[in-house]
């Protein structure tokens, strides 16, 4: 694995211990991810940036980062690593940094951290299931012998992340399992994709068909579309293996879903690595959501590429209502800064340029610039979102008993392809 690959796993495996309440042995893996996180709510596009220090705690908590407990150590390892400087008044200085680079930098100051041998071994496992489908067996004995764990050790690392959620299985019985995760359609999703159609009736066949090929011209599509076309079932089971994503923008009053093909940011071939931290997935949504569903009184998107151009060229665009409005989750993540004007509207620059051109790319793949559908969520805040990877495991708790079977059925033909 490269540098960013680890980096991007060492997120995706945080995001996982942030879940958990129990003690685990990670503290290693934790403090370089929340670093990460830290360093990319911070950083912007721009050559030099300074965040006063009550902006620094916001920022931090609302990226789930304690501003007692946590946030004094995090800023230290990134000082120690001259990735910021802080100020006498406890404002943070940081320099141009991309998205990409941060996970770089994590990589970086994990190796740093001097990790223990079941911390690395947690990392390659993840990224070997998320290649194909691996039986428990085969994996144990990777991991004893790569990483020479003794066998007592080996099990307690693939309990753990069996319990946290680094990597899926699927039990086939007599104490056999299935390994995989749900990053399997990132990378080389085409070749998987025809291999889980095969396996398919000739009726499912045709509605995965139609499926894609929305997908292929509409980087976002809205749920319920979706449920008309594949059905709640057949749709939960391909979205439990990681085939679709799913993506939601929430607020006081109901939570919005749209769904995305996993490689839909893959610019230079791994999707995991372009978007580990799930800006440009939360940036694109918003903006399928102003173009489909938000009405012109409160500022409707319509012409996509010239808003981009401007917000790429560290333009401000608005003033509109809906500025104030749909991206105040993406403000938290520093992904944009939002102003209020004299007017009572507000006006939106864009803090990190190289987000907005991966959400860009993708929506322009295809074409959803012009979409009439009733307005929801009208005159109301978005201030949340919830990955593809959050709404998946959601998914897998919920799966009954013959979908499992189905799931099974769905990894063995991916083993074979």
């Amino acid at each position: 694995m490269d540098n960013k690959t680890i980096g991007a796993w060492i997120i995706h495996h945080t995001h996982k211990l942030q879940q958990v309440t129990a003690p685990v042995r990670y503290d290693h893996i934790t403090l370089a991810g929340k670093a990460g996180i830290l360093l990319s709510a911070l950083s912007t596009s721009d050559q030099e940036s300074t965040l006063k220090r009550d902006a620094v705690e916001t920022v931090g908590a609302a990226n789930g980062i304690s501003s007692t407990l946590e946030l004094p150590t995090l800023l230290s390892k990134l000082k120690e690593a001259q990735l910021i400087d802080i100020g006498a008044s406890g404002d943070v200085h940081t320099l141009g940094i991309t998205s990409a680079s941060v996970l770089s930098h994590i990589h970086d100051i994990y190796i740093a951290s001097q990790p223990k041998s079941h911390e690395d071994a947690a990392i390659a496992v993840a990224e070997l299931v998320s290649q194909s489908p691996a039986p428990s067996q085969k994996i144990a004995e990777y991991v004893a012998d790569t990483y020479k764990l003794p066998s007592e050790d080996t099990t307690d690392l693939l309990n753990q992340s069996e319990t946290i959620g680094f990597i899926d299985y699927e039990d086939l019985g007599e104490k056999r399992k299935l390994y995989f995760n749900g990053n399997l359609f990132r990378r080389q999703d085409a070749k998987k994709a025809e291999a889980i159609i095969s396996s398919l009736t000739q009726s499912d066949i045709q509605k995965v068909t139609e499926l894609q090929e929305l997908l292929r011209t509409n980087v976002c599509v809205p749920y319920q579309q979706v449920m008309t076309i594949l059905g709640k079932g057949l749709f939960e089971k391909l979205q439990a293996i990681g085939m679709f994503d799913v993506n939601s923008l929430s607020n006081e009053r109901e939570t919005t879903h749209f769904v995305t093909r996993p490689s839909a940011f893959q610019k230079y071939g791994n999707s995991l690595v372009e978007d580990a931290l799930d800006l440009a997935k939360a940036f694109a949504t918003s903006l399928t959501y102003g173009m489909m569903y938000s009405p012109s009184s409160r500022g409707r998107i319509t012409m996509l590429p010239q808003l981009m151009k401007r917000l790429i060229q560290g333009g401000w665009v608005g003033p509109a209502t809906a500025i104030g409005q749909d991206y105040r989750m993406l403000e938290l993540k520093r992904v944009v800064e939002v102003k209020p004007e004299a007017t009572g509207m507000f006006s939106m620059r864009l803090l990190k340029k190289d987000i907005g051109q991966l959400a860009l790319q993708a929506i322009l793949q295809g074409d959803i610039s012009e979409v009439s559908l009733p307005p929801l969520l009208h005159g109301v805040s978005i201030t949340g979102y919830a990955s593809p990877e959050r709404n998946r495991e959601i998914v897998r708790k919920q799966q009954i008993t013959r979908s499992r079977h189905e799931v099974v059925d769905m990894l063995r033909t991916l083993r074979r392809s």
